[in-house]
């Protein structure tokens, strides 16, 4: 009895095997994944993870030395000069077109012009020089812009300039504009003067020795070739340059070939930028004339030829820039211009 029972416990742990064997459901290996392992944070100790105390860091005053180091961006406010309305210089509202030129007269001859941008043009005339001439470049609007005229009678002029298809106000004289300068500035508080020192004092020369110099230059061969200019049959050539210590002496061949008498109002010169169509910004500086030989020579008569020496201040200058000399006629149009460069600046001869 006791063999059956065993017997039949071992046929029913077999058969259950064979049944779980059968049922069993396939599947797949799932690959392993590694989990990393959380690390403390730098700031916390190992042990018991705590937070080590931070340093104590004492501060020192800072020195007034050291404030003054401070970048100029941090200047208070309180540091900036207020602008007074008395300092401050009043400017004209002009229209201008393209298709209409507005013209300004000024009292005295324009020395410098500045126009702010290439949307306007300012042109001299060359034979009146106290005369502006602004147009627009092209037919569009364009921003506000401004123009700032020096004249040699120590004037500042101020305009804004903007586009105006059809101008109301084409011709302006300054001169006839003072009164009302002047009652508008002082009902606003501004500054009314227009007049400013613009030549700086020169220096004293003795006249009898730049004479006596330039009688010497005067019986000098000429030695300068093709500089000068030829005009309504009036001829104005350079012909030497010399120099004696701070003073240039220009030697130049006048010739008449017309049966009109030339007469003689005034010769200038000046050092101004090189081909330049006085627009934009016009740099230009005066050398007086000193002494002039022969002093008595006033008229150029017809079908004659003369020599005329000038005296002026010598003066270097950079490539991109000349000395000009204008012969001017008294009450006539036959104004003779022409330019000296740096190269023919650097054949000056010593007396």
């Amino acid at each position: 009895m006791k063999q059956t029972f065993l017997l039949l416990i071992a046929t029913s742990l077999t058969l259950g095997g064979v049944y779980a064997q059968q049922h069993r459901r396939p599947y797949k290996r799932t690959p392993r994944v590694a989990v990393p392992t959380p690390k403390p944070p730098a700031s916390l100790s190992l042990v018991g993870m705590v937070t080590p105390p931070k340093p104590i860091i004492l501060l020192k005053p800072v020195a007034d030395s050291a404030r003054a180091t401070e970048p100029i961006g941090k200047v208070a406010p309180s540091y900036l000069l207020p602008i007074d309305k008395s300092a401050v210089k009043g400017s004209y509202s002009i229209g201008v077109s393209d298709h209409k030129t507005t013209h300004i007269i000024f009292p005295a001859k324009i020395r410098d012009i500045d126009a702010g941008s290439s949307d306007i043009i300012a042109l001299i005339p060359e034979s009146v020089n106290n005369i502006l001439r602004v147009k627009a470049s092209a037919p569009r609007p364009f921003g506000e812009t401004n123009i700032t005229v020096l004249t040699d009678d120590g004037g500042f002029y101020s305009f804004l300039i903007r586009y105006e298809p059809e101008p109301s106000v084409l011709n302006i004289n300054i001169a006839n504009n003072t009164r009302s300068d002047n009652a508008v500035s002082s009902a606003l508080g501004i500054n009314k003067a227009t007049a400013m020192s613009l030549v700086g004092p020169v220096a004293d020369v003795n006249k009898t020795e730049l004479l006596h110099a330039a009688a010497k230059v005067f019986d000098h061969k000429p030695f300068a070739r093709n500089v000068g200019v030829t005009k309504q049959r009036m001829s104005l050539l350079l012909a030497g340059l010399y120099v004696q210590g701070a003073t240039l002496f220009v030697q130049c061949n006048i010739n008449n070939d017309s049966e009109i008498d030339y007469g003689l109002d005034f010769a200038k010169f000046y050092i101004r930028d090189k081909d330049v169509l006085k627009r934009m910004a016009s740099q230009e500086m005066e050398l007086p004339v000193l002494a002039s030989y022969p002093e008595t020579l006033t008229k150029f008569r017809g079908r004659t030829s003369y020599t005329m020496v000038y005296a002026i201040p010598l003066k270097t200058f950079t490539e991109d820039k000349v000395i000009e000399m204008e012969l001017y006629e008294k009450e006539g149009g036959r104004h003779l211009r022409f330019q000296i460069d740096s190269d023919i600046m650097l054949k000056a001869r010593g007396l």
